[in-house]
């Protein structure tokens, strides 16, 4: 099961905005980088917008599994105890966090 942290899909993101940005010609590089680095940096930039779009998306979905909100709410301190089912609670990757419990 692929769990990502909040964090890492925060950063995740600012580095699509920023290939975004850079593509769209909203982030000028001129002046920043050398001239001719500018085209292939903006070619490279939009591949990696609409590459990263896509597998951000693709962990969104992955993300609205049972067991990723599970994790998600393990990792909340202010969470005490999670009640779940069997299967999820003595899943390998729920098996040594003690606040996953099933009924």
């Amino acid at each position: 099961m692929l769990t990502l942290s909040p964090g890492a899909r925060f950063c995740i993101g600012l580095a699509i905005t920023l290939a975004i940005g850079i593509s769209s010609g909203a982030v000028v590089l001129t002046n920043a980088i050398p001239a001719d680095l500018i085209k292939p940096v903006t070619a490279w930039a939009g591949i990696i917008a609409f590459l990263g779009s896509a597998a951000q998306t693709g962990l969104q979905g992955l993300g609205m599994t049972t067991a990723n909100k599970v994790a998600a709410a393990a990792s909340d301190p202010n969470i005490k105890q999670i009640v779940t089912t069997t299967e999820i609670a003595n899943s390998p990757t729920f098996a040594p966090v003690d606040k996953v419990v099933s009924k």
